[in-house]
């Protein structure tokens, strides 16, 4: 069980130099994979780069999506659509000559109409103020009200819905939007725009009255079904019912999503963080440690060992790769040689979340550690004689 006595005499090194540095959290990790592989022993499996089977290759980082999330959000802004809440002012000119004009106030309905005297309930929901007017007009006519009215509409108090945007955010909390652009781009915005460990994973809990939105998720723009939900009319659904949580991953379902996703009153908002996966460095290396591995770039040995610092032996060639396989208590040991890592790309394994990287000590390097201990020793001594 040479390579047991190996790790652990290293391990023991990297622990107190660490402990040293004040790097308790990554000693723990490291202190517990240690008493892993002594409880292995020699069950433990042990492979090589070179001829390392396919199921314990580590997957290849995800390609970036090239999604600009900032940008994004940046472009999320309000319409003038009108929303129900909205407190409007309707005016009619009925072109019968002089007349006297008062304006009207009046609120959209929770289905989306507006109460107009003399003409009755008139769709405007969803639609600009250009658009209500003409319907106004349009209705005015069919039932026989007025012949070739001029009617113009004003938003005087648009509604609010009152979002919850959490995660990662710059400024978690509640945001107050206008319920004619209130979306998801709108929504991060005014939270501040999404904090730097932010993902491309949002969840929406729907908890709003449902009264602007429609559960038309399944809507297909160009290519790509975008899950978007459109604004309807319907009636609201019964107050004890449970929410809906709609996930997004905009990796997936493209930049679009984020604007044409619309929100309603009390709805939540959850930037998922992105998930930290971490690898350890320890053995003949400068700065034992354990280190982030990045979600979208590959990580190989060489590059945790660049990562440490480098090795602390010129001579030093033999790594070990200590990687835990799925739904199996003994992990495997990969051998790798950073001579042959160097010239054969191949032989320079790829890493996974949660691998450790030991680099060993040999014989070569604890020679070459010997002659180093005795030259400091005799430049010590000469150097204290020729001082006296």
């Amino acid at each position: 069980m040479p390579f047991s006595v190996d790790f652990a005499r290293h391990e023991l090194t990297s622990r107190r130099a660490r402990r040293a540095g004040g790097r308790c959290a990554s000693d723990i990790g490291l202190a517990a994979i240690s008493v892993l592989l002594c409880m292995a022993g020699c069950r433990t499996a042990n492979y090589s780069a070179v001829n390392l089977p396919v199921e314990l290759r580590a997957a290849p980082a995800p390609v970036s999506s090239g999604i600009n999330l900032e940008r994004m959000v940046g472009a999320g802004v309000g319409t003038s659509q009108i929303g129900p809440g909205d407190l409007v002012q309707i005016t009619i000119v009925s072109g019968s000559g002089e007349e006297r004009v008062t304006p009207i106030p009046a609120r959209v309905a929770q289905d989306g109409t507006v109460m107009v005297p003399l003409i009755g309930a008139v769709p405007v929901g969803g639609v600009e103020p250009v658009a209500a007017e003409q319907r106004i007009a349009a209705a005015a006519m069919e039932r026989g009200i007025y012949r070739q009215p001029y009617v113009t509409l004003t938003v005087t108090e648009p509604a609010v819905n009152r979002v919850t945007v959490l995660g990662a955010v710059a400024k978690p909390g509640v945001v107050e939007l206008s319920r004619g652009s209130c979306d998801l781009a709108s929504a991060i915005a005014a939270a501040g725009g999404l904090a730097k460990d932010a993902s491309t994973r949002i969840e929406v809990l729907h908890r709003g009255t449902g009264s602007f939105l429609a559960d038309d998720a399944g809507e297909s723009i160009g290519n790509e079904t975008q899950g978007v939900t459109r604004a309807s009319y319907n009636e609201p659904p019964h107050p004890n019912a449970d929410p809906a949580v709609s996930r997004i991953d905009l990796a997936q379902a493209g930049p679009a999503s984020l604007q044409n996703r619309r929100l309603d009153d009390r709805d939540v908002v959850m930037v998922m963080p992105e998930e930290t996966h971490v690898i350890h460095v320890t053995g003949l290396v400068k700065t034992p440690d354990q280190y982030e591995l990045p979600h979208d770039k590959n990580i190989r040995v060489l590059d945790a060992i660049a990562m440490a610092g480098g090795t602390t032996s010129l001579v030093a060639d033999k790594v070990f790769v200590i990687r835990q396989l799925p739904n199996n208590p003994q992990p495997a040991v990969i051998k790798v040689s950073m001579a042959g890592a160097k010239r054969d790309g191949n032989q320079n394994l790829l890493l996974s979340a949660g691998d450790m990287i030991s680099v060993e000590s040999t014989a070569s390097t604890m020679a070459l550690d010997t002659v180093s201990k005795f030259f400091r020793v005799a430049l010590g001594l000469n150097g204290s004689v020729a001082a006296f």
